[in-house]
């Protein structure tokens, strides 16, 4: 049971990291993305699904993301996002 709770809060973690850029992008000129880019660390929301989660459930999250976010709200996936991995394993995201 915690391989599929891993999953569950990598996927979460996410798609709570990308509902947040987003926001962020939202408001950003390209001149003030320029001077202080974010988003650079998005690779280790996706290092952590790698670890958890089946290549093919990570290409369906990142081909359905938007999607995902819009279905389960940023409340639910921030509550799920800040839940621990039941293996305790090194976490890459944060």
């Amino acid at each position: 049971m915690s391989n599929k709770s891993n999953q569950v809060i990598a996927i979460a973690r996410f798609l709570a990291y990308k509902s947040n850029l987003n926001k962020q992008l939202e408001n950003m000129t390209e001149e003030q993305y320029y001077k202080k880019p974010v988003g650079l660390e998005v690779g280790s929301y996706i290092q952590d699904m790698m670890k958890y989660c089946p290549e093919q459930t990570v290409d369906i999250v990142l081909k359905n993301q938007n999607k995902m976010i819009e279905r389960l709200g940023v409340e639910y996936l921030s509550l799920i996002a800040n839940m621990e991995f039941a293996d305790g394993g090194e976490i890459n995201a944060r």
